[in-house]
């Protein structure tokens, strides 16, 4: 069995790699914290509080035996891999155990009793950024303390470079900063705790080579801050989300099986940084045929790629691609984030079409559990609302 732990990153590389026909299992983890906090398994106090309120969906899929729990001695996988995994908040801590752990403040927002053992018990606690690298390695030395003889690989975090603009965003706070101290903690984790590393960077250099794409369709998704006064849009910000790099896993899966193959991480001679990813970024935009045709694909990046696109162009409102093409659209909270803030852009009811069309498209979608869905279709009548309003 191979071991994957890590953000939706890894559940994506698991995937990949399972693909190829290898036996995978993932994990989600919510801090490096977690482990480091009660490494012997899950809090008996914790254990408790899942029994009595009937906690099993209120992790945001990441459960307390993931939080706490890693494979023992005699159940060791074949390999386990990592990556550099973003810290979910809230966390809290124990007030008496000192255990941390993440839980979904939405699971006691209905449930007083629920809510008064969370205050009586636990406080909020907000983890220093400044500080991750250094927690990330005690995590990874706790794993190879448990885990001795297992070969621990760890997938790298793709770096800021000016040509992923505009102003690229991970979910790991302050990486463009952790970026530039994190080879050094490589170096440190290889010599004394024999992890591998496997560069993201070097590998998404040799698809970008041979694609001759843009950023935009392997990174479409984008994160849109916007200032408003008096229900009129005054400003907006937008940074490109590096995270979800759509070609990037199964490049990695590759890698991931010749590792298992031959112990070696290697790397063919495009597999480089290109010198272009050090220019700045320049926008594009796309015509209404080109829209269309990603609509139509009913496929995540194509479509996010073309929302993004609207972005690029805010001269004239282009609601009404959106409205007619609702029912295409996958369920996926980062698109579905665009569209809400170009609707807070456009104030148009025709998007409400759009939601109505997409709604049973996400209420048929419970693979991700029933708060996320509950939290789409609230997310989804919120914009209904405002374009009608």
């Amino acid at each position: 069995m191979l071991y994957f732990l890590g953000n939706c990153q890894m559940d994506f590389l698991s995937r990949s790699v399972a693909g190829l026909g290898l036996p995978v299992a993932h994990n989600e983890l919510a801090s490096p914290m977690t482990h480091a906090s009660h490494p012997d398994g899950v809090p008996p106090a914790l254990a408790r509080l899942v029994r009595e309120f009937d906690l099993g969906d209120a992790f945001n899929g990441r459960r307390p035996e993931d939080q706490f729990g890693l494979p023992r001695q005699g159940d060791e996988p074949a390999l386990m891999v990592l990556n550099l995994f973003h810290e979910t908040v809230p966390l809290f801590l124990h007030n008496d155990d000192g255990f941390i752990f993440h839980m979904n403040p939405a699971a006691w927002r209905a449930d007083p009793a629920l809510a008064a053992w969370m205050e009586a018990h636990c406080r909020p606690i907000a983890p220093n950024p400044a500080t991750y690298l250094a927690r990330y390695g005690q995590f990874l030395a706790h794993v190879r303390e448990r885990l001795p003889d297992t070969p621990v690989l760890l997938v790298t975090r793709l770096n800021h470079y000016p040509a992923f603009g505009p102003a690229p965003y991970s979910y790991l706070e302050n990486w463009s900063g952790l970026s530039r101290e994190a080879p050094a903690h490589y170096a440190v984790w290889e010599r004394e705790l024999g992890v591998r590393t496997l560069d993201a960077n070097r590998v998404f250099g040799g698809i970008w080579r041979e694609s001759g794409r843009t950023i935009e369709a392997h990174c479409p998704f984008l994160k849109i801050e916007l200032e408003e006064r008096d229900g009129t849009v005054t400003g907006l910000r937008a940074s490109r989300d590096v995270e979800h790099i759509g070609p990037l896993w199964a490049r990695l899966a590759d890698k991931v099986a010749a590792f298992m193959e031959t112990g070696r991480i290697g790397y063919d001679a495009p597999e480089t940084v290109p010198p272009e990813w050090d220019r700045p970024w320049q926008p594009s935009t796309m015509d209404d045929e080109a829209v269309i045709d990603r609509f139509a694909s009913e496929r995540n990046y194509p479509w996010a790629e073309a929302v993004g696109s609207f972005f690029m162009d805010l001269s004239r409102d282009r609601t009404p691609l959106l409205a007619a093409s609702g029912e295409f659209m996958p369920v996926c909270h980062n698109t579905l984030h665009m569209v809400r803030a170009y609707g807070r852009i456009f104030k148009n009811p025709l998007l409400a079409a759009f939601c109505d069309a997409h709604r049973p498209i996400a209420e048929a979608f419970t693979d991700n559990g029933s708060l996320y869905q509950a939290d789409y279709l609230a997310r989804l009548d919120e914009i209904r609302a405002h374009a009608l309003s």
